[in-house]
């Protein structure tokens, strides 16, 4: 039975989003939770809207909805978020065209069998769209309109049954970061634009046609972490990746690539897992680091079976087949270590190679000098090729040689100066220099005059060009001065200019294409509405509501003076910058003179997590959030912390992870919060290295405090979000704020003990066999991953697959044992008990009262 909703009076643009929520709630079965018609659409459960009540987001994430969403979606022009993944919703995807506002779109893992037309047209502020494991879609082409979203961060459209090549618009995404296309049958080149891309994370792997051509373009992405191209079609060498420094994962087997594995790639800094299997490599066997974990198994066909110089004959090949760009016909023939055992193309006589003809064999590229090292060399014919490039002077030194044949090829520049035996054909080669102007069999006597010449005039430019660019290198010089000078000047005039405020303004000059917007202090106030609106105070400053121009709801965090260095405020700004999720806070602008530092964030209705814990008996208690909320919120966090370790630019470590850092929008739908603290590190680092201890008391590692129980890493976070789960099963702190030094260790004992009876904690009222394994889940994760030993601990992405899958597959964690420093009111540089002791200086915090947007941060 179709619901009616009626409808109250409103603007029209109101009335236009009335109607499309009225349609779109037919159109779903079963009718979502919350979707009540008593109620406007407004406050149906997983709807947002704005203060005009339009609608800004949809979320129905995860539900067992089925059905076609209806035409007409875009007339909803005040939408940011879209979700529908998760589902069995199925028809064509809804068209988002001319959804200016749009940043979040998700669709993946549903049902929908088609792509119209100008979908993607107009989303000119999309930051995410997700579109992965639609199986269903008819075949469709890569959507070149998306060079319109130029704040593209993330971009997931694997398996979706993608065909044709990929449009060379990369270089309009300046800030695409994930790019995933796996599991389609994209056919044709990488696109050049990737070159001038930020692409770190791209997935191009397991084309049914097989995408072709060479991997060149991949030297130039200096952003890229992680490579997946494997089982397609490429072919030609690997390139230089030195200038990769981030690149920790590199996936290319099952391809045709030729040629020798650069030196670059062994010795690569960052360089953690490569495959290399099933491809044409040639030359000396690679030895790489025994960090690096590498596979290079099949088809390949080094020299010699262990690492080692190949024959000095092998190796000159190989260098003349490089400047051809290793071309497979020669790799699927020049096997072995002895070019002289039925090498195709090459003759020997006694062990030595007299001739080599490679005539007719379509080669590009240039011919290479390393033809001077075969110095028995009698014949060489690279005649009727497309070589271009001119003819290396240092053949002129081979003194066996009898016939040079380079005839019809694309040659340029002078011609060298041969002895008089050589029989030079050098027929259809129009760009050479030097000829007497008629094609055939000429001799070097005939042209070296004009040769010479040429040469002279090329002396002549070449001279020009040096002076040129000595030119171009003193103004380089100059400019890079230009800063000292500065600031030699500012001590003169003595305009004091601290090295705090020179490392902050440089991040954000570095930084200005990942940066939010920059505010002044006086649009602060503006915003702010001159700080009249008070939501909380920390150790930090304090955080005001505030309006932004368009209407916008924000939290102004204004950062108080002891804040100090400016590390916390770089840390913030260069943390969120590089991220883009749904579980993660926006940072929308900051503000930086001197003194006067804020940060603004999105606005969130629901506040910090803290106040759903432990303030029973109010009318925010967690008694009235049901565990259907509370499993959400966190499976929330949970693929939050997987991406901030896995799924941005750079691993961030957050050290701070704890309920007042959790902030719910009016959906509970969580964001991580307050960077201060956070650890940028390279991807291929899971231990790092920190002086001292950071966090706040009840929710540190073991290992943070004490090196004696490991290595610092991202299982740090995963610690504090174990103890965070287990205060929302709890209901209370995980550590008492006095008393006995006993009822200061963290409580997973008398959970422990329910679960080795196979109950449910005692305190968690549950209604319902489903709300028992969610309350069971959430018990054993949380346990899992406060393990004292980091090694013993899921990582996040195990976390989320556990809690995305049923409750059987999750074992029964052993019991951890461990005691958190008592709390006295000593130094902080003085934190003691039983087993741990540190003297280190630390940045501990304690608990300050909660606020709307962000709670307690740093001292």
């Amino acid at each position: 039975m179709y619901l009616f909703f009626p409808l109250a009076p409103s603007t029209f643009g109101e009335d236009d989003d009335a109607a499309y929520m009225t349609e779109l709630a037919k159109a779903l079965t079963p009718t979502p939770p919350g979707w009540s018609p008593d109620v406007h659409f407004c406050k149906w459960r997983a709807i947002k809207c704005d203060g005009s009540n339009r609608v800004t987001g949809i979320s129905l994430f995860s539900l067992p909805l089925t059905g076609t969403i209806p035409a007409g979606l875009n007339s909803l022009s005040q939408l940011t978020t879209l979700g529908l993944a998760y589902s069995s919703l199925s028809g064509p995807l809804p068209s988002l065209e001319n959804l200016s506002m749009l940043t979040y779109a998700i669709f993946e893992n549903s049902s929908f069998t088609s792509i119209p037309n100008g979908c993607f047209k107009g989303l000119t502020s999309l930051l995410v769209l997700t579109l992965s494991n639609n199986i269903n879609l008819a075949p469709w082409t890569f959507p070149a309109d998306l060079a319109q979203s130029t704040g593209l961060v993330t971009l997931k459209l694997d398996t979706t049954n993608m065909i044709g090549s990929l449009p060379n618009i990369f270089d309009s995404l300046g800030r695409l970061d994930y790019l995933s296309l796996s599991n389609n049958s994209i056919s044709g080149d990488l696109p050049k634009s990737f070159a001038d891309s930020g692409i770190s994370h791209l997935f191009l792997d397991n084309q049914k046609d097989g995408l072709s051509g060479t991997i060149d373009v991949l030297s130039s992405m200096t952003e890229l972490s992680q490579v997946w191209l494997q089982n397609n079609q490429f072919t030609g060498p690997i390139p230089d990746l030195s200038n990769c420094t981030n690149l920790f994962d590199l996936q290319l087997q099952d391809n045709k690539l030729t040629g020798v594995i650069p030196y670059s790639l062994m010795h690569h800094s960052s360089l953690q897992n490569i495959s290399l299997d099933n491809n044409y490599f040639q030359g000396p066997r690679p030895l790489f680091d025994t960090a690096v974990k590498v596979t290079l198994n099949g088809i390949n066909t080094f020299c010699i079976e262990t690492p080692g110089p190949c024959d000095p004959r092998v190796t000159t090949l190989l260098e003349i087949a490089a400047a051809f760009g290793y071309p497979i016909r020669l790799a699927n023939s020049w096997l072995g270590n002895n070019p002289c055992k039925n090498w195709n193309f090459i003759i020997c006589q006694e062990e030595k190679i007299v001739t080599v003809n490679l005539g007719k064999l379509n080669l590009t590229g240039t011919i290479s000098p390393a033809f001077a090292n075969l110095t028995d060399l009698i014949n060489l014919d690279l005649s009727v090729n497309n070589l271009i490039g001119p003819i290396p002077v240092r053949l002129t030194s081979l003194q066996q040689l009898e016939t040079l044949n380079l005839s019809y090829n694309s040659l340029s520049g002078p011609l060298p100066r041969f002895a008089a035996r050589v029989k030079l054909d050098i027929a259809g080669n129009v760009l050479l220099l030097g000829r007497n102007g008629t094609e055939g069999n000429v001799t070097p006597n005939q042209n070296y005059s004009k040769t010479a010449k040429g040469s002279s005039v090329l002396r002549w430019i070449a001279g020009a060009l040096a002076a040129s660019v000595g030119l171009v290198i003193l103004i380089v010089i100059i400019f890079k001065r230009k800063r000292c000078i500065s600031l030699v000047q500012s001590r003169i005039l003595k305009k004091p200019c601290s090295s705090h405020d020179i490392n902050v303004e440089n991040f954000i000059k570095n930084h200005s294409f990942l940066a939010p917007k920059r505010y002044s202090f006086s649009e602060v106030k503006r915003i702010t509405n001159s700080f009249q609106n008070k939501l909380g105070q920390g150790g930090f400053g304090v955080v005001y509501k505030g309006s932004l121009h368009d209407g916008r709801h924000v939290a102004v965090k204004v950062l108080s003076e002891v804040t100090g260095s400016g590390d916390e405020f770089i840390n913030e700004v260069a943390s969120i910058s590089k991220t883009s999720h749904v579980n993660i806070v926006s940072l929308l602008g900051f503000c930086y003179e001197r003194n006067n530092r804020a940060l603004i964030y999105e606005f969130m209705a629901n506040g910090s997590l803290d106040k759903f814990i432990y303030k029973k008996g109010s009318p925010n208690a967690i008694c009235n959030l049901d565990w259907s909320i509370l499993y959400e919120i966190a499976i929330g966090i949970a693929r939050g912390l997987e991406y901030l370790h896995r799924g941005c630019s750079t691993r961030i470590l957050h050290f701070d992870i704890k309920p007042q850092n959790i902030l719910l929008d009016e959906d509970f739908c969580p964001k991580i919060s307050d960077f201060g603290l956070a650890k940028l590190c390279k991807k291929k680092e899971s231990i790092v290295s920190i002086l001292g201890t950071r966090g706040t008391v009840g929710y540190i590692a073991p290992e943070v405090f004490s090196r004696a129980f490991g290595r610092v890493s991202h299982k740090s976070d995963v610690f504090s979000y174990g103890m965070l789960i287990i205060e929302m099963i709890g209901g209370r702190k995980n550590y008492a704020s006095g008393g006995s030094h006993s009822s200061e260790m963290f409580f997973p004992d008398w959970i422990y003990k329910d679960i080795e009876q196979g109950n449910i904690p005692k305190n968690c009222l549950v209604n319902s066999r489903e709300e028992n394994d969610m309350v069971m889940k959430m018990t054993l994760l949380s346990l899992w991953c406060i393990q004292t030993q980091p090694s013993d601990r899921p990582s996040m992405s195990k976390v989320v697959d556990m809690f995305e899958g049923p409750l059987q597959a999750v074992p029964s964690p052993p019991k951890p044992v461990l005691y958190y420093p008592k709390r006295e009111t000593v130094p902080i540089s003085d934190i003691s008990s039983s087993n741990i002791h540190v003297t280190n200086s630390i940045t501990i915090q304690q608990d300050v009262p909660s606020n709307q947007i962000l709670s307690s941060t740093k001292t």
